[in-house]
């Protein structure tokens, strides 16, 4: 017998294309043009399958999903749409649909999809590995994340799914990739999105302070401690804290996290009662949890509790068919926030921002944008315009560091840049693109006082002079 799909399209090229697409494939097809019409004829036709635009007359793709899922909750559903924003994906994923797909739909995809489907009916079949449908969700935030990358609609996926429950995430990637903003989409696609969100910079903190600031400490605990204060992980409640460059934490902080994450218990400094909390935790970084686990610089314990999800946030370079909406979209805010008049970008212009390595990802490319918008007076950007402003990007270069270890390497960069900015803090952290206290916590890290003069500086100073450019560390 064959397997019988329904195609709810208004686009009549998408109904004959897939229509052909299943009959060589030996499918029963039926086709709807809106809403309503498909609804009624997956009530007749009780297909195996359902291909579901997401933007359609009548009913929206999504409230005929959502009907679909009351009515038939076992039927799968493929949305394919034309539009790529981070709401949708997640609304559907929620909203229980088997996988979303964009246009033009790609057929080696959609075969890899029914192929996925057909294992999936067989373990279903067998009662090995059932998954429960996603519970449908609520009115969901404006989207923080613009993508349409394959790469990063997996990582929409795993939102929607880590977003319903409480389970501790990990987020790897480099810097400026969007780790903090996926941290926030998983909170605020949650059902305690109207709870706090806290954000813990590890790498900002002095190690002495980390304790109170994360458990609070009682009146009298210390010199100055005046008061009781409640510390970050009480005041965050039922919500999330997210554990920004998590690799910082120092090793005795490691431990007492551990035992939180273990029994969802803390005490406050100077205090002696335990307090229950059940803030959910979200940790990031961008350093390799591995290999400092394996330097005995992270523990290996604390490490596999906070890793029961991780989600890998890709590089720029790894998704640049995201580049021409992440221009768009960073264009547009700029005029609407006064930033800079609405301005756009040549074809030249945008085939050269494609051709880029990107080290700096995401914060780069809208840096790189903001600097050519406000010192453009031309409403087009074009390929000369674009290419004058990656020259004085800081990351436009990817510098080889020398013999010896990364560290030292970076340690003598940032003192160069320093001694070239006559230690002017802030000019040091626009030419090295960093945060003034990421900056202050690298120079604690290295030891770098304005006296400090490393091997050989003098020289590197003296070669370079005020032409030093900067490289991508951390």
């Amino acid at each position: 017998m064959k397997s019988r799909v329904c195609i709810i399209d208004d686009q009549r090229a998408i109904l004959e294309s897939m229509e052909m697409f299943f009959r060589l494939r030996n499918w029963e097809v039926a086709t709807a043009a809106d809403g309503p019409a498909g609804l009624a004829l997956v009530e007749s036709f009780r297909p195996a399958l359902v291909i579901l635009d997401i933007r359609l007359p009548g009913l929206s793709g999504l409230e005929v999903l959502e009907e679909l899922r009351s009515r038939f909750p076992e039927l799968p559903v493929i949305i394919i749409t034309a539009y790529q924003d981070m709401e949708s994906t997640i609304r559907a994923i929620k909203l229980g649909a088997f996988d979303y797909l964009h246009k033009p739909i790609d057929v080696a995809e959609m075969d890899a999809l029914i192929r996925r489907l057909e294992q999936t009916r067989q373990a279903r079949s067998q009662k090995e590995g059932e998954v429960p449908e996603p519970e449908a969700g609520q009115s969901d935030p404006q989207p923080l994340i613009i993508a349409r990358s394959r790469k990063m609609k997996e990582v929409f996926k795993v939102i929607a799914l880590v977003s319903e429950s409480r389970v501790t995430v990990l987020i790897q990637g480099e810097s400026g990739t969007g780790k903090e903003l996926i941290a926030r989409s998983i909170h605020y696609n949650s059902p305690w999105k109207d709870r706090p969100f806290t954000v813990m910079d590890c790498s900002t903190l002095v190690d002495s302070l980390v304790e109170s600031e994360l458990f609070g400490y009682e009146k009298g605990a210390f010199t100055g401690a005046q008061e009781t204060r409640k510390g970050r992980l009480e005041l965050t409640g039922e919500g999330t804290i997210f554990f920004d460059e998590i690799g910082e934490l120092p090793l005795n902080m490691q431990g007492k996290l551990l035992r939180f994450l273990q029994s969802g218990e803390f005490v406050r400094v100077g205090g002696n009662q335990p307090i229950f909390s059940k803030a959910r935790i979200v940790a990031a970084t961008n350093r390799d949890l591995t290999k400092r686990v394996q330097d005995g610089k992270f523990r290996e314990d604390l490490y596999y509790r906070l890793k029961v999800v991780t989600i890998n946030a890709p590089p720029l370079r790894n998704r640049k068919s995201d580049i021409p909406l992440l221009t768009d979209f960073f264009l547009r805010k700029m005029g609407a926030q006064n930033i800079a008049k609405r301005k756009r970008l040549s074809p030249g212009a945008l085939e050269l921002l494609l051709q880029h390595d990107w080290p700096g990802n995401v914060r780069q490319l809208e840096n790189v944008l903001t600097r050519c918008a406000v010192l453009t007076p031309d409403l087009v950007l074009t390929r000369e315009h674009t290419e004058a402003c990656l020259q004085d990007a800081p990351h436009s270069l990817r510098l080889e560091a020398p013999e010896g270890s990364r560290e030292d390497f970076e340690r003598d960069h940032i003192l160069g840049i320093l001694n070239s900015q006559d230690w002017h803090l802030g000019k040091t952290c626009a030419q090295l693109q960093m945060s003034r206290p990421t900056l202050r916590a690298r120079m604690k890290k290295y030891g770098l006082k304005k006296a400090t003069v490393p091997l050989g500086a003098n020289d590197f100073k003296k070669e370079q002079g005020n032409s030093i450019k900067p490289i991508r560390i951390g």
